[in-house]
């Protein structure tokens, strides 16, 4: 499983020796040498593993606790602690860390705690999706809301519009391409068409594209064979295979490079796999949906991704709207992330009518971190939340589009002849580049990517 995990600890030396034995591993790891920074990326990021240092853990107690918010969003941490700091691991122990780690690293303590982490984080986050999908089933009996396709909360027009689509596509045995915007929730779109669907009783995995390199992007779709390359030590079998009756999720489909493109237009298209390495193909039954939040067209117009695989996967689109387009469906999302975390409190008219006006760049995902937030935020026994507990950012009023000014045309000497009057605009050219950089005329000779002597020639004159 490779994961991201955020390393909180103000010894920069360590973490960085901590980041090179995770990053052997290929997993994503950020440092934060900083506990207020620890809090915002907790709070707004999806981690798998926090590792975090006691001494630092020990001064946000009570206060911008970043463990405990980890915990809360079932992250597993890992406290890492010297011989001075060991009465601190039974602490953070209590407080919901899973193992303490000594210092300095050893490679194989560091490296079995991330395993045992990682297969934790796997654990809470499937408890997780079952308590949603409880947590979301009394809410729909307790208020009354139908809980769609066993994933989606909303009943504005283009909701329901997905609703009726994704019914009809799940039962065709169909590639399909989501689109929408990041935090819209294309994810849970293949799911529904999953669940939906014929193969509800086979595998259903799901991929990042953007989160694996090329060469390992293509091992893990296809699989590879012994010695096919460093470090291939065993045959592997790949997601394809692994998915075979059922579905295979591809997200950030656009950012996957024109070689592999190659190799999987040829997969959709006689749906056949070559392991890498290897000389056998393997005949499989997967359907294949994927989702991106890129402009595709664009994309294609600059060559980077191919117009027959972006035919071949969009046989059926599906387009996630994002959430200022449906923003009646803000209070019921709202209220159902309230009642997820058990907290009984309300928003006020004017605190809801504030949030259903924001337009909410980051969609549900955006939606469902600030009410996470106003929990964490909210008084002890408050029974209401107010206009005072939202940030600043949701209380602006919405900017007012930008009218481009009118550029009056600059009067043209027309005395000049053509080879003057382009002589003339290339020296004013070079007289604002030149004011750029500060009167460099070797800085500016390298921005206009000519040589000194040519510069020299021009902007003085033959």
């Amino acid at each position: 499983m490779k994961a991201k995990i955020l390393i909180a600890d103000d010894d920069r030396n360590l973490s960085e020796v901590l980041k090179g034995i995770l990053r052997r591993l290929e997993h994503r790891v950020k440092i934060c040498d900083d506990a207020v920074e620890a809090v915002r990326l907790l709070t707004e990021e999806e981690w798998n593993l926090l590792i975090c240092d006691a001494r630092m853990w020990q001064r946000t107690r009570g206060k911008g606790d970043f463990l405990q918010i980890a915990v809360s969003r079932n992250v597993p941490v890992a406290v890492t602690v010297t011989y001075g700091t060991q009465p601190l691991a039974e602490d953070a122990l209590a407080s919901g860390a899973f193992v303490s780690v000594m210092k300095p690293f050893r490679a194989d303590e560091v490296i079995r705690a991330t395993e045992a982490g990682l297969a934790l984080s796997k654990e809470m986050a499937s408890n997780a999706q079952a308590e949603q999908a409880s947590a979301l089933e009394e809410t729909s009996q307790e208020e009354g809301s139908e809980r769609h396709l066993g994933y989606f909360i909303g009943e504005s027009p283009r909701m329901n519009a997905l609703y009726e689509q994704i019914s009809k596509i799940a039962s065709m045995d169909l590639t399909v391409l989501i689109r929408g915007e990041s935090g819209t929730g294309k994810e849970l779109v293949a799911r529904a068409i999953h669940e939906n669907s014929p193969r509800a009783n086979r595998p259903f995995i799901a991929v990042n594209c953007a989160a694996l390199s090329d060469q390992l992007l293509e091992s893990e779709l296809f699989g590879y064979v012994k010695g096919a390359f460093t470090g291939a030590f065993h045959n592997k079998e790949g997601l394809f295979q692994a998915a075979n009756g059922g579905t295979l999720f591809l997200d950030e489909i656009g950012s996957v490079s024109v070689n592999t493109q190659q190799v999987l237009l040829r997969v959709l298209e006689d749906h056949q796999v070559r392991q890498v390495g290897g000389t056998e193909s393997v005949t499989v039954n997967t359907r294949v949906v994927a989702a991106t939040n890129e402009n595709m067209e664009k994309r294609i117009e600059e060559g980077k991704f191919r117009l027959d695989l972006f035919h071949r996967l969009s046989v059926f689109p599906v387009i996630v709207p994002p959430l200022r387009e449906r923003r009646e469906d803000i209070p019921l999302l709202a209220s159902y992330f309230l009642h997820q975390k058990e907290c009984e409190a309300v928003f006020t008219p004017e605190a809801m009518r504030i949030l259903c006006a924001f337009d909410w760049p980051g969609n549900v995902r955006q939606l469902e971190n600030a009410v996470l937030r106003l929990i964490a935020l909210l008084p002890e026994g408050a029974q209401s939340i107010g206009v005072e507990l939202l940030p600043d950012e949701f209380k602006q009023p919405p900017k007012e589009p930008v009218q481009p000014k009118t550029v009056a045309e600059p009067k043209v000497d027309t005395s000049l002849s053509l080879k003057a009057y382009l002589r003339q605009c290339e020296r004013n050219y070079m007289r604002q580049v030149l004011e750029n950089c500060n009167g460099d005329k070797e800085a500016a000779a390298r921005s206009l990517g000519i040589s000194l002597a040519t510069f020299y020639r021009k902007y003085d004159g033959e």
